[in-house]
């Protein structure tokens, strides 16, 4: 187990083995009579294997697998290979290892944490850690083919934490959905739609579809002691509201969290650049001066890349969001429940007029109207189940994040950031937040019609783009 809970939730039957998940940290479990399955790692394509070598440094790389499944030996990497399938392996040799290779087999073993705990001590200091495991729908799985557990991005990367690792990169693995699947394990249950597929063959791009492996990429590195936040926030011609948003946002109370407030001026002609100049000095506070504005995804991507937190939260400078929600929007991440968090503005009392403009109530309805056939093309796109896809409030595990190619500059970088996470496998988790909205009168900057448009495409794009920059 991840956690030491002894409550379980029962889930359902498959078989003869009940299949429960941990009531604390999510983990799901079999349980019940019958031998165990005999098991093999999983086997990889070329394509996955490739890039999963090029990830390893080189040097000496202990393989930890059952009967099958090693990487291809590459340049200037000597592979140690253990079969797991013997019975538990180690103590392995202390300090002695560049890097540490799990393919198939923290799912199988009835203690991971012990097992990566020794991994992590036959590495040298800094050494990596690559895993693989399932992803697939544990209640798809024949009983000959059940694993004892089944492991989710939030799961993983706790199991990576409680054995002392840093966690760098975690979700799915996609692969080219014409290419031929390398183990029967990893058939895609549900294959994309037909319209889908005839988008792709439109487009003239391959379809990415999940491979059923998730991927875990981390480090022996010292752990923090308390988990860092890092704020971003984008500010461009804000002068009438960024000093009250940034002291709302600088004296939230965040007990057991460090923080860091990340501002990214995009060269504002209303005098915001030397309100932001005005706080800079203070504890906590980085600026970053863009030459141009280049939009709202470039700064919030140039905030991301410098970024330092365990968890990102984007914020705006136009004070329509109550910091009072952080507390809600923070906690499934903390406690690793979740890896991606949607503030929601379209739950608890206020389920449809998000928007509710004083002055021009017939613009409020249209874009009322617009938000919710957006949201239901990405949710049919990417076969999802999202209320506020658009929401500011977007929170994040910095490892669900890492190694995306995000591409988008402006307000489409909202639908970008979802539809990508998605993608990798790290489903949103919404929750109720506060939210005043501000009209055009007020500075509101989305154009009435031309960002549609944007965002439409950058839906659809996002579906057959690259996912993940190797």
């Amino acid at each position: 187990m991840l956690c030491g809970g002894r409550r379980r939730n029962y889930l359902f039957v498959v078989g003869t083995a009940r299949i429960t998940q941990c009531h604390a940290c999510g983990l799901v479990s079999r349980t019940g009579s019958g031998a165990a399955p005999a098991l093999t790692s999983y086997q990889l394509d070329p394509q996955t294997a490739g890039a999963l070598l090029a990830w390893l440094p080189k040097g000496r790389i202990l393989q930890l697998i059952q009967k099958s499944g090693a990487l291809p030996r590459g340049d200037g990497r000597d592979f140690v290979t253990v079969d797991m399938s013997a019975g538990p392996a180690g103590p392995f040799e202390p300090r002695a290892f560049d890097a540490v290779f799990v393919n198939g087999v923290v799912e199988h073993v009835a203690d991971p944490v012990s097992l990566l705990r020794s991994a992590r001590a036959a590495l040298k200091p800094g050494g990596a850690l690559l895993v693989i495991a399932s992803s697939g729908d544990v209640s798809r799985a024949r009983t000959d083919q059940l694993p004892l557990h089944s492991f989710s991005p939030s799961t993983l990367l706790r199991l990576a934490q409680t054995a002392g690792f840093r966690g760098e990169a975690c979700g799915i693995v996609e692969r080219n959905s014409e290419s031929p699947v390398a183990d029967e394990r990893l058939v895609e249950p549900s294959p994309p739609s037909w319209p889908i597929r005839a988008m792709g063959r439109l487009l003239g791009k391959p379809l990415e579809v999940p491979s059923g492996l998730l991927e875990l990429r981390a480090t022996a590195g010292e752990l923090r002691d308390q988990p860092k936040l890092s704020i971003i926030m984008p500010v461009f011609n804000e002068a009438k509201t960024f000093l009250r948003t940034f002291q709302k946002v600088y004296d939230v109370p965040l007990e057991g969290i460090d923080r860091e407030l990340i501002i990214v001026e995009s060269n504002s002609s209303d005098g915001s650049r030397e309100l932001v100049r005005s706080v800079e000095h203070l504890p906590g506070v980085r600026a970053l001066y863009e030459d141009r504005p280049s939009g709202k995804g470039h700064a919030v991507r140039a905030g991301m890349a410098v970024a330092d937190g365990d968890v990102l939260l984007i914020q705006d400078a136009d004070d329509e969001y109550d910091v009072t929600d952080y507390d809600i929007v923070l906690q499934p991440l903390l406690r690793l429940s979740a890896t991606f968090v949607l503030g929601s503005r379209h739950m608890g009392g206020r389920t449809w007029k998000i928007r509710q403009f004083a002055n021009a109530p017939l613009v409020a309805g249209v874009m009322n109207l617009a938000h919710q056939l957006l949201t239901a093309l990405v949710n049919w796109l990417y076969q999802a189940d999202m209320r506020d896809p658009t929401t500011m409030y977007k929170v994040f595990r910095r490892e669900a994040v890492r190694g995306i190619d995000f591409r988008r500059d402006r307000f489409d970088f909202d639908f970008e950031l979802v539809c990508k996470l998605i993608r990798r496998g790290h489903i949103p988790v919404e929750v109720p937040i506060n939210y005043r909205s501000r009209s055009y009168a007020e500075g509101k900057k989305v154009r009435f019609f031309r960002d549609p448009i944007t965002w439409v495409r950058t839906i659809v794009a996002s579906r057959f783009e690259t996912l993940v920059v190797r």
